[in-house]
């Protein structure tokens, strides 16, 4: 495209419109003169000028291009030298005598640049050398600790770390920044603090311990995190920790021989209290002072074994992977519960138990579940078959859980966390072994906001649950159904005027037994914003929904979890409304026979009154945990569920045709009571 500012084009046009106003006066004479010789003269007075002009243009050309053009181009050359940062900071002026103002003015802008520069290279050096000063202060800091320390990006990348973690966790020359710490020892603890201090409650300390290994399980590790934050915004986190692997070995080898020596006063001092004895009084003080000690020696192991809070969730899981490759059959039951231990090695310990009963009964398939029982939690595993002898109880609980742990036995790992012995249970077929914990704190103290939203209504539209009967399916009984139980969590109360789901979970129930591994968990996308009202509700933000699917994505996938099982939820018409107002435009549609907690509550009780999911739990003694999550309420829903079909049975409702009866029944005494009112 031509340049309109070019003096070269301006130059050219001018001379131009001169050679046709020439050419033109010319033509003009020619025409006007009659004789030859008036036209001679015209003629060689337009060649004249012509040649002169042309001429002129030369000359002048030469002049502007030798004196302007040529000297500016180079003067161009040299300024975009001394701007991408050439030594230079002055140009010769005699070399643009025909431009002496425009280089001087160069010169004062390149000596601006010239200090400019300097003192942002003597900044750039100061805080450098300030920020290698303070690094070489806090690397001397670091190597004077005893504990290892490494600080990590929420990438789980190692940012920086002392030579004492180096050897804590065995690597030869240097870690590597950048490298992922799930390299360098076994993550899932640090991630579960992770979550667990970017969702603490206000006042909650701000730091959190855990035991972990190295991946090959050579080395125990017990640590301490804290997060790091920049701006009020969580950049990373540090972790410090110690390496406790010779000091469990020489407690656990001091361990076995205090028990040794208490078990093996036992048995004299019981026969001490036969007929033959000569001090009755004395052998029962020695026996007291004996139980006493051994109580005393019990809780001192339990009080300083390095423990934390840990959800039963993530115990069963880290030891359905570790089975993973075992042949062997794992199926998390029940509720998640918080308990309080040390998950390393319970995690070893519920692995070589497992291990051992499935060598010793030929059993391939366990359930692993936690409740929460006389003050104490119990883990339990399940498994088809017949009550065991006590010498092989015994034996199982003799088997070692890891070099690690310094030749630690299941029975030691037990001791360690209470004064239980394992509990043996046998009824219909099935046996269980139950561990007992001690509960832990965590996630009871998460408060619930002071301001939220208020209930959900109780009854929303009922029509919505009227159902005939199930056919073939309703003559199945409660017991042996499948079900997926379910929960939204929304932008508000009211589908009809523009509020959409936010989050959408369920848990599958088979034959009585709640798959905790199971779940079908999403957030959604409502197209919409969220009310502040709903977030101290839920907690779901709009940021949070930014990069999640909308509801046409969600729910066809949660169609296909459903697949035929029957839907159970509290209060299910209130859901139910915001999916079928959906159903279209995802291309669905939830054919299920859906079974409602609340009607079914109801039903047993007699009354309407007091049943939101609170208070049906707390009267049959249900611990509810992450209250106003999608998942967690429909965890505590599928307990409800179970406790309700027991007391169903109760009242002879037995199959699913007679609970979709007694469900129309209280719809019916519902609308009864509400026309009256």
């Amino acid at each position: 495209m031509a340049n309109w500012k070019s003096p070269l084009l301006w130059l050219s046009a001018t001379f131009l419109v001169f050679v046709a106003g020439v050419a033109a006066s010319g033509i003009y004479l020619y025409r006007i003169s009659g004789d030859s010789e008036t036209m001679a003269a015209v003629a060689s007075v337009v060649a004249f000028t012509l040649g002169l002009a042309c001429a002129a243009v030369l000359v002048g050309w030469q002049i502007v291009f030798f004196g302007v053009i040529k000297p500016a181009r180079r003067l161009a050359v040299e300024v975009r030298a001394i701007v991408n940062g050439g030594d230079r900071e002055q140009i010769d002026l005699r070399r643009y005598g025909t431009l002496p103002a425009l280089p001087e003015a160069v010169n004062e802008l390149a000596a601006n640049l010239a200090l400019a520069r300097r003192q942002r290279s003597d900044a750039v050096d100061a805080a450098t050398a300030q920020s290698e000063k303070e690094k070489a202060r806090l690397a001397a800091i670091l190597n004077d600790l005893h504990e290892g320390v490494v600080l990590c990006n929420l990438k789980n990348q190692v940012v920086l770390y002392n030579q004492v973690a180096l050897g804590m966790l065995g690597v030869s020359g240097e870690m590597g920044l950048g490298r992922a710490l799930s390299g360098l020892l076994v993550i899932e603890p640090v991630l579960h603090n992770l979550d667990i201090l970017r969702h603490r409650p206000q006042g909650a300390p701000d730091n959190a311990p855990f035991v972990t290994s190295t991946p090959d399980g050579r080395r125990l590790l017990q640590g301490r995190m804290s997060l790091v934050r920049a701006q009020e915004q969580v950049s990373g986190y540090v972790i410090t920790f110690n390496d406790v692997t010779d000091s469990v070995a020489a407690l656990a080898r001091r361990d076995a021989m205090l028990r040794e020596t208490i078990d093996g006063l036992r048995d004299p001092v019981e026969r001490m209290e036969g007929p033959d004895a000569d001090a009755p009084a004395a052998m029962t003080e020695v026996k007291a002072t004996f139980l006493r000690a051994s109580r005393d020696y019990k809780s001192l192991l339990a009080g300083w074994w390095p423990m934390t809070d840990v959800n039963s969730a993530y115990l069963f899981n880290f030891v359905i992977r570790r089975l993973d490759d075992s042949g062997l059959k794992l199926t998390m039951t029940g509720l998640p519960l918080w308990l309080h231990g040390d998950s390393h090695s319970l995690i070893l310990a519920l692995e070589a138990l497992i291990r051992r009963i499935a060598k010793g009964t030929g059993a391939t398939e366990f359930d692993l579940s936690a409740e929460a029982e006389s003050g104490h939690g119990w883990i339990g595993i399940t498994w088809h078959g017949t009550r065991v002898d006590d010498e092989t109880l015994i034996d199982w609980q003799r088997a070692k859980v890891s070099p690690a742990l310094g030749g630690m036995t299941v029975r030691d790992v037990m001791v360690h966390h209470t004064r239980e012995d394992l509990v043996e249970e046998a009824s219909g077929g099935q046996v269980s072994l139950r561990i007992a914990l001690y509960l832990g704190r965590e996630g009871h103290d998460r408060a619930e906001p002071s301001d939220k939203l208020p209930p959900r209504p109780e009854f929303f539209d009922l029509n919505l649950l009227a159902q005939a009967p199930a056919g073939d399916l309703g003559q199945v009984a409660l017991r042996d159904l499948t079900f997926v139980v379910f929960d939204t969590e929304t932008t508000g109360l009211s589908p009809t005027q523009g509020d959409r789901i936010v989050s959408i979970a369920g848990v599958r129930i088979v034959n009585g037994r709640i798959l905790t591994g199971e779940t079908f968990n999403r957030i959604v996308n409502p197209g919409r914003w969220i009310p502040k009202e709903s977030v101290r509700f839920h907690g779901i933000t709009d940021d949070m929904v930014v990069d999640k699917p909308p509801i046409t994505v969600v729910l066809p996938q949660f169609k296909a979890f459903v697949a035929d099982a029957v839907l159970v939820a509290h209060n299910a018409a209130f859901d139910l409304k915001f999916i079928r107002m959906r159903e279209a435009e995802s291309g669905v549609s939830f054919g299920n026979t859906v079974l409602d907690t609340m009607l079914l509550s109801s039903f047993v009780d007699g009354t309407t009154d007091n049943q939101n999911l609170d208070a049906i739990a707390e009267r049959y003694g249900i611990p509810v945990t992450d209250r106003h999550t999608a998942l967690g309420d429909s965890l505590a829903t599928a307990v409800v569920l179970l406790r309700l079909i027991s007391a169903l049975e109760a009242k002879g409702i037995r199959t699913l045709d007679e609970a979709l009866e007694a469900v129309n029944m209280t719809m019916e005494l519902h609308n009864r009571v509400q026309a009256l009112i």
